[in-house]
């Protein structure tokens, strides 16, 4: 058996205040399909009787809004407000690829992209997409607001900066006008399966010139965190993008990561499919 004690404020104001007051001793709640699976088995840290954060009355945690070169998401937006959202659709399809693998629909339906985040699984399929935008975490307290970039926000295997006083309150993307976006993944099936390998891409490709302007590559399911493979996207943009340059690549990648043997893969597979799958996007863009 397991106690709840839930505290459900109506206000942000309200929730800083309670997390500023309990700290560890209150765990937020939004969609709650982590969160209240760990309680029911007793594996979170909160004990046999875990005081929740219910944050879902605060109508001022849902949106999904543009400025001139951003797109920002509160924290009670669902995965399938992602799919949704016009905006999303326009400025970042790569996200509504990626989020679209997540669970199921009644896990989108309630799962919400920051408790994703939060959890800050290597393998989830949020992240990369995520990384590869240099995407930012805006953080508050009861007396102030901090935004970190999302690579410095998540340390390690469900691990965080986030302090015990805080809360999420926002996310940030940039929107990158005039670049090619691509989610891609291996997992053992198609529905309902944790990734084995993926890889976010996003790009400015001068085809008048045959070259790369910029490039972010970001590998998940291969390190302890979300990883951005800087020295091969520093390769790629040395020079004219050839079919030489990207067999370089492939063989570069595979050095920035540092995946594990596991249950659904090993090592030596899930190295030799992030190369695969960067030379796939990066053929696409050299025939095109």
């Amino acid at each position: 058996m397991y106690n709840l004690d839930i505290e459900t404020p109506k206000s942000l104001m309200e929730a800083l205040t309670l997390k500023n007051k309990f700290k560890d001793g209150i765990q937020p709640l939004a969609g709650g399909t982590d969160v209240l699976v760990l309680v029911r088995n007793k594996l979170g840290k909160w004990g046999a009787s875990p005081r929740l954060l219910n944050l879902t009355q605060i109508q001022e945690l849902k949106f999904i809004t543009e400025n001139d070169g951003f797109i920002e998401i509160g924290p009670l937006t669902t995965h399938t407000q992602i799919l949704e959202s016009l905006i999303i659709k326009q400025y970042f399809p790569a996200f509504v690829k990626a989020v679209a693998y997540v669970g199921s629909p009644q896990i989108r339906n309630l799962g919400t992209i920051i408790g994703n985040i939060c959890r800050a699984s290597p393998a989830a399929d949020s992240l990369p997409v995520l990384y590869a935008r240099d995407a930012q975490i805006q953080i508050q307290t009861i007396n102030n607001k901090k935004i970190i970039p999302i690579e410095e926000f998540i340390t390690g295997p469900g691990q965080t900066v986030l302090p015990n006083n805080a809360l999420v309150t926002k996310l940030i993307i940039p929107k990158l006008p005039n670049y090619i976006g691509d989610y891609t993944s291996i997992r053992q099936r198609i529905a309902l399966s944790i990734v084995v390998v993926s890889v976010a891409i996003e790009a400015q490709f001068n085809q008048e010139k045959r070259r790369l302007e910029d490039i972010r590559i970001s590998l998940g399911a291969v390190s302890p965190t979300i990883i951005r493979a800087r020295k091969t996207e520093k390769l790629l943009m040395t020079e004219k993008l050839t079919f030489d340059l990207i067999m370089e690549a492939k063989t570069k990648v595979k050095t920035e990561c540092v995946p594990i043997t596991d249950i659904r893969s090993n090592k030596e597979y899930r190295q030799a499919m992030t190369s695969v799958l960067l030379g796939r996007f990066l053929d696409k863009l050299i025939r095109s």
